[in-house]
């Protein structure tokens, strides 16, 4: 079937629905503070989330764990985002930075800073 990520801003929580069936196919606490951003890789097997806790985590979209949790950032996530390739994802802060984290080595490999943070 089709199936919807969802991420709850409030409760910090990762649903996954199926929504042809009405059901959940996963349903997971992802961040303390709030998830502000969700996406799924380019082939649906992961999804990344970004919260208000600073953290980038990805997740196996078959068993619904999580399996890396990045701490790089200092504020909060405002947005994630995978690469076309699948192999990182891209995430942009309040801290004023935007990190690329490699799916592979799993390391941030790049981090590009505003010289002047607007928040």
């Amino acid at each position: 079937g089709e199936w919807l990520a969802f991420g709850s801003a409030k409760l910090g929580q990762l649903f996954v629905w199926e929504w042809q069936s009405e059901t959940y196919v996963m349903k997971q606490q992802g961040h303390s503070h709030g998830m502000n951003s969700i996406d799924y890789s380019p082939n649906g097997s992961q999804i990344v989330t970004g919260g208000s806790d600073g953290k980038v985590k990805v997740w196996n979209g078959t068993t619904g764990f999580c399996f890396i949790t990045f701490v790089d950032h200092a504020a909060s996530v405002e947005t994630v985002k995978f690469l076309r390739s699948g192999n990182a994802v891209v995430s942009a802060s309040l801290d004023g930075s935007v990190r690329a984290f490699d799916l592979v080595r799993y390391r941030n490999f790049r981090t590009l800073v505003t010289p002047k943070p607007t928040q």
